[in-house]
């Protein structure tokens, strides 16, 4: 993991310069975001073929996370650029609950290591994993249960920011006679925890500040804007397919030949 950690702060550069360039109406912000997704997917599956090479039994657990994450990134990445398959959802929630699953058996376990050293540590380590699992539950129910994802969101992103403040506040905790903090406890961690907190904040506080006006929304002139208000209730579970089709799809199709016909008319 280590080794990709210069990789990965590149990746987050950019992923904030194409929200920028996108919140500025500049159609290349979304292609940045998508070449993002999908370098972030790459880097995932070239962790999980390492896994694979270091043991002839590599640890089920260890190949998990790298793999879905691979799956979750390289899905943002296709959703991007407006990529659909069938079941494609069920693969994305899989994946995602798969993962939630990984991490709350990473916070029964450090919580049950930290807690006879330091039970501060200990709570820390709960709080931190809590609100990792709770983001990756919340992004499996904004498709079912909108209203209900959202407040688990909210939860997780409570719980990190308590964590944040709680460590900067008591950075001195002794373990077994060593100085030690929360903030260098996560730094030990060998997992993909800090990714997903990073890519937590940045959601929300994107999300936070748009809500209320201060930021404007990501911007693309690919399709107009009553195609992503469709996306929008189909992803967020308003609209249900109807003979496996959404509505947004119906759209694009009726709309890809309006411009193939139009093109054909300038001709």
């Amino acid at each position: 993991m280590k080794k990709y950690n210069l990789v990965y702060y590149l990746l987050f550069i950019l992923l904030v310069m194409g929200t920028f360039a996108s919140m500025a109406q500049n159609n290349y912000g979304m292609k940045i975001i998508g070449g993002v997704a999908f370098a972030f997917a790459l880097d995932f599956m070239l962790e999980f073929i390492s896994v694979i090479g270091k043991n002839d039994k590599p640890d089920g657990y260890a190949l998990i996370e790298p793999g879905c994450l691979f799956l979750i990134a390289f899905i943002f990445g296709l959703r991007v650029f407006y990529i659909r398959f069938p079941y494609i959802e069920l693969l994305f929630g899989a994946a995602v609950a798969l993962l939630a699953i990984v991490y709350l058996r990473k916070m029964i376990i450090r919580y049950r290591y930290y807690r006879p050293k330091n039970n501060f540590l200990a709570m820390f380590a709960l709080c931190f994993h809590l609100g990792v699992v709770l983001f990756l539950v919340s992004l499996v129910m904004v498709p079912f249960a909108p209203k209900t994802g959202e407040v688990t969101g909210i939860i997780a992103l409570v719980l990190t920011l308590v964590f944040i403040v709680a460590a900067a506040l008591k950075q001195e905790l002794l373990v077994e006679g060593v100085s030690m903090s929360a903030f260098k406890m996560v730094k030990q961690f060998k997992d993909h925890s800090i990714i997903i907190v990073s890519l937590l904040l940045l959601f929300s506080l994107y999300f936070s500040l748009n809500r209320v006006g201060i930021l404007p929304a990501v911007y693309t002139d690919e399709f107009p804007k009553a195609y992503f208000e469709l996306v929008d209730k189909a992803t967020s579970g308003k609209e249900k397919p109807v003979d496996g089709k959404f509505r947004y799809e119906e759209f694009k199709d009726q709309y890809e030949h309006f411009l193939k016909h139009r093109s054909m008319k300038d001709q």
